[in-house]
């Protein structure tokens, strides 16, 4: 069964979530992790990406998931990736349909209207369906 971890964030903005999703992100790799991280669009995709190659700490491969095999140990898109099952970094909203085919998945929350009612959306269906979901309460 899939485990969902919840970082709760106190910040408000988008970019406080991609920031900390480039952190995460970064820690995963450096773990051996394969990750992937579902946006709602092609132009979030190319945002994401120049955040990971603007990261002062370490050189992240990653790409932009086209839909055929991926190479790169992190990948960004839209689509299911059919080749990846380690960890999903879920930035594209709702569920997709295919999250349970990963090992991991992780929602980053910001205290933004459209956020927060999408991740606790996510919540619930998550908690109805049985999954074990830990937070990360990181607002202190």
């Amino acid at each position: 069964m899939t485990k969902v971890s919840y970082y709760i964030l106190g910040e408000d903005s988008l970019e406080a979530r991609a920031r900390f999703a480039v952190k995460f992100v970064r820690q995963s790799f450096r773990k051996g992790l394969d990750v992937h991280c579902h946006v709602t669009s092609e132009s979030e995709a190319h945002t994401l990406d120049q955040l990971l190659w603007d990261d002062d700490e370490s050189f992240i491969p990653h790409e932009i998931d086209s839909g055929d095999s991926s190479k790169a140990p992190v990948g960004i898109g839209w689509q299911d990736p059919p080749d990846r099952h380690g960890v999903l970094v879920n930035l594209g909203g709702p569920l997709p349909s295919w999250f349970s085919r990963f090992d991991h998945l992780v929602e980053i929350v910001v205290q933004e209207p459209q956020v927060l009612e999408t991740t606790r959306a996510n919540w619930k269906q998550l908690k109805f369906d049985g999954y074990p979901i830990t937070q990360h309460d990181l607002r202190s």
